[in-house]
């Protein structure tokens, strides 16, 4: 981002939340903008770091609002949001009951299991059931038996000698696929748009041209899923991704689609904020362009409100 800020006669500084939490004395009067990035902080910090900002950057606007982000980062409040506002989501289920969660799993073939609170990219624990109807589970190509448990234990998920036992609250979504010849399952591809403001100046599209083992469905950037930027999307994701932008509430931020068989549906909402961060690995890609740049676009956005 700094760079892109050098570029339109700019600049960024960069400013550690950790010691200005420690000795909030210092006021920077001519900072006009904060874009915050995750930073180390209890979850007790939240009202102080907002106290904290306010006196220290009397004149500046947090570009993603607070409340947003906390929003994105939970996904029990991130679904009640979209579907209170009649925006699509997988088919999800969120229960205590490891019975429930089973039978959701035997129902759909495949579901992802979910942490709550959403951090990295989220990507969650593929679960199926084997032949002899035992829970099963993959992430990054490594497989256990999933043992969802009803106690309740505030030491969450532990594994040993393979057997990966998981307390509730049990937070699963149907995991979307599609079907190619003779009935092969594979992966639906994923659309990410990227908004700035109400403008969405580009698309990446994650996808498999191969299935290997069951966590192979999951597409995300650090499961090793391929990606590719997207000239042209249909009308229907274009829109859902600008309508998730205005009920989230936020500036700057990435949306990710899936189409089933009703339509597209909403993955997943990323905001920049003290938890999260938009991954931005796809500048690697060898056909990154400026056009693909989320930072200029970002930067360019904020001179032109400081231009009105």
């Amino acid at each position: 981002m700094a760079t892109a800020a050098a570029a339109r006669g700019t600049k960024v500084v960069g400013v550690n939340l950790e010691k200005l939490l420690a000795s909030p004395s210092a006021v920077m009067s001519d900072v006009l903008w904060l874009y915050i990035l995750p930073v180390d902080l209890p979850a007790s910090a939240g009202d102080e770091l907002l106290a904290v900002l306010k006196s220290a950057f009397p004149k500046a606007q947090i570009v993603n609002a607070l409340p947003a982000h906390t929003l994105c980062c939970n996904r029990v409040l991130l679904s009640e949001r979209l579907l209170d506002r009649g925006v699509p989501v997988p088919e999800t289920l969120l229960t205590d009951s490891p019975d429930e969660a089973r039978k959701f799993v035997k129902q759909h073939g495949h579901a992802m299991l979910r942490e709550i609170q959403a951090k990295g990219s989220g990507s969650g624990l593929l679960l199926f059931c084997d032949r002899d109807g035992t829970v099963a589970g993959e992430a990054r190509g490594r497989r256990y038996v999933v043992e969802l448990d009803d106690a309740g234990g505030a030491g969450g998920r532990e594994l040993s000698h393979g057997v990966l036992t998981v307390p509730p609250p049990f937070f699963v979504q149907r995991m979307i696929t599609r079907v190619r010849r003779h009935g092969v399952l594979a992966p639906a591809p994923v659309l990410r748009a990227f908004v700035i403001d109400d403008h969405i100046p580009f698309w990446i599209e994650s996808y498999r041209e191969k299935v290997e083992r069951p966590s192979d469905f999951i597409l995300t950037a650090d499961s090793g899923a391929l990606r590719r930027f997207v000239q042209v999307v249909s009308d229907e994701a274009d829109k859902l991704a600008r309508r998730v932008a205005e009920v989230m509430g936020f500036r700057i931020g990435a949306v990710d689609l899936i189409r089933s068989d009703s339509g597209f549906v909403v993955l997943d909402v990323i905001t920049d904020g003290p938890a999260r961060m938009i991954d931005r690995s796809f500048k690697d890609l060898p056909e990154f362009r400026a056009a693909f740049d989320l930072d200029r676009y970002t930067i360019e956005s904020l001179m032109e409100d400081l231009a009105v």
